[in-house]
């Protein structure tokens, strides 16, 4: 993946400045940075959520600026969002479900064969799958959102402070899974506040500061 002089802000206010980043297939990279550095923004760009002022978003010879949000899920970029933004009143299968949604119709695995590898990630997502998402524990619902990520087979995983408000075990287990993720050659870009966490998983640490790239 790579981005090129991306500009984007809401309103007339510039969050991202002239951002260039580089992504491998197969790598780890952390984005780390105060709040307001525009981590969060970026991960937006890059999943059509956010329209950059200018710019580009590249994936293996596609463009991906521009594009909406369903259309890059269709390309293999999926975003963990902070927050989960789990669907509460729907069971945990129900969310897997709806996110595979996009594979429907489509070649490749059947629905019910990627939600099994989930379940085999995740053996506590099995043992709750007719439990709704809003009564799981904070460390439960992460898994679920990155389940239902997996479900739409991604590329590239976007993930947007996992982390957070997590128990430290949760944290490592978690963390642990995205390694393994990566191992089999999922490509993950990170944001995290938790920049010891975080470097400790990543091939690679990028320093956002006030929109701009600072060091690598």
């Amino acid at each position: 993946m790579r981005l090129r002089g991306v500009r984007a802000g809401y309103g007339a206010v510039e969050v991202l400045r002239d951002v260039n980043l580089e992504l491998a297939a197969g790598e780890i990279v952390t984005i780390i940075g105060v709040n307001g550095s525009g981590k969060s923004t970026l991960l937006k760009v890059i999943s059509g959520v956010v329209k950059p002022w200018s710019g580009t978003v590249e994936l293996g010879g596609d463009t991906l600026t521009g594009l909406s949000v369903e259309r890059v899920v269709g390309r293999g970029v999926v975003q963990v969002p902070e927050g989960r933004q789990l669907f509460g009143p729907l069971t945990v299968e129900e969310n897997l479900e709806l996110g595979g949604y996009s594979r429907r119709g489509r070649r490749g695995r059947p629905v019910a064969d990627k939600m099994r590898e989930v379940f085999e990630l995740f053996p506590r997502l099995e043992e709750r799958r007719a439990q709704h998402a809003a009564t799981l524990s904070g460390g439960e619902q992460q898994m679920l959102a990155v389940g239902r990520a997996l479900m739409a087979e991604p590329r590239v995983l976007l993930l947007d402070e996992p982390s957070m408000g997590l128990a430290p075990l949760v944290v490592r287990e978690i963390f642990r899974t995205l390694r393994e993720l990566n191992e089999r050659g999922l490509t993950l870009l990170l944001v995290e506040q938790d920049a010891r966490i975080a470097l400790s998983l990543a091939h690679r640490g990028v320093v956002m500061e006030r929109g701009r790239v600072v060091m690598e």
